[in-house]
């Protein structure tokens, strides 16, 4: 599904009035939000961020790696807001070609026309065509031009993109240009690896979400495990933690998740000498190149010819590892994703 409206004016549904949430701690209702747990000074910076912004209407930017649960904090900022009981709009424009996209936003029965009260959130901004990009921007300009006029506006726009200052060039000068409109309400997002100390947090709290969507009972991390996991530099961020917990809790009995229980690429990252038991070299060495083949493809959407050129290899080549891959696992090994059915360009 590529939109996901959720509209809380709906006539069956009578939206109960409540305070305005809060963003000093984790309150109650916001512990399911992965995007705010931890103790680093990122996340006191984002909840200020967050507190700020949805007293605003103006057009908001967050700047990040995926997987840092940007949809969460879109959702923040629309609940926290003044238009909390309006629609909430989410679309996926990464899974969509420029013209059907172009319908869904601006066509005679789209988003922009029919959530004009509303908050609606698009991923994947510099991803998109040229053309598009232009479109957006021209309407942000007029919304700036009713907020500052006085003018009724009570359509809040957020969106996300994995931009870096680095990629300024000729080819993607609208995309800068696009960017330059939106960073004064903007905000970078640090991936987990630059906030280390959010890690056990982070993950005691999906152990215990987790557990109970599969009905496993409680679950603890040991220490040895616990460290692993805070050492490893997540590519995929809470995304790729998430997996590696629910893998781990899914597959076992034992209500203690120790570091046997996740993945080698993961338990061997930061090996720096040989245990006593020894070592399995050639599954070590197949599971750190499936890690490096999944965030090629990860990074690249899933394009095979661009991750092949990531990883200095041929497509021929990376389409034979796949395969390799896929006969030799009799299922998915945990953390890496199948990408053997993408289809190259």
């Amino acid at each position: 599904m590529v939109v996901e409206v959720v509209d809380k004016s709906s006539p069956a549904i009578t939206p109960q009035p409540r305070p305005g949430l809060s963003l000093v701690g984790i309150p109650k209702e916001l512990q399911s939000f992965e995007c705010l747990i931890g103790v680093s000074p990122h996340i006191s910076e984002l909840k200020e961020f967050i507190s700020v912004q949805a007293a605003q209407i103006y057009p908001i930017l967050l700047i990040g790696e995926r997987g840092l649960r940007q949809q969460q904090i879109a959702r923040l900022l629309h609940q926290a807001s003044a238009q909390w009981q309006q629609p909430f709009c989410s679309i996926n424009a990464h899974s969509l070609g420029s013209e059907a996209l172009h319908h869904l936003l601006f066509g005679p029965l789209g988003v922009i026309e029919h959530c004009p009260q509303g908050t609606i959130y698009i991923n994947e901004l510099t991803r998109l065509s040229a053309f598009l990009q232009q479109r957006l921007a021209a309407y942000i300009e007029e919304q700036r031009w009713r907020v500052q006029s006085n003018r009724s506006l009570q359509q809040r726009l957020i969106f996300a993109t994995e931009w870096k200052l680095e990629e300024r060039s000729s080819e993607n000068r609208i995309a800068y240009g696009l960017i330059e409109l939106l960073r004064p309400y903007s905000f970078f997002l640090k991936p987990l690896r630059e906030r280390s100390e959010d890690i056990p947090y982070l993950a005691e709290h999906l152990v215990r979400k987790i557990s109970r969507r599969l009905n496993k009972g409680e679950h603890v991390l040991t220490p040895g495990a616990m460290k692993v996991l805070t050492d490893y530099r997540w590519e995929r961020n809470i995304d790729e933690l998430e997996a590696v917990l629910e893998s781990a809790i899914a597959r076992t009995q034992p209500h203690q998740i120790t570091e046997e229980l996740l993945p080698g690429h993961i338990r061997h990252a930061t090996l720096s000498f040989i245990p006593e038991g020894g070592i399995d070299l050639p599954q070590m060495v197949d599971e750190y190149e499936k890690s490096l083949i999944d965030s090629a493809l990860r990074q690249t959407g899933g394009n095979q010819t661009k991750a092949a050129k990531l990883l200095g290899l041929r497509v021929q080549t990376l389409n034979m590892k796949l395969k390799r891959f896929a006969e030799k696992a009799k299922k998915p090994e945990p953390g890496f994703d199948q990408q053997g059915k993408a289809s190259a360009s």
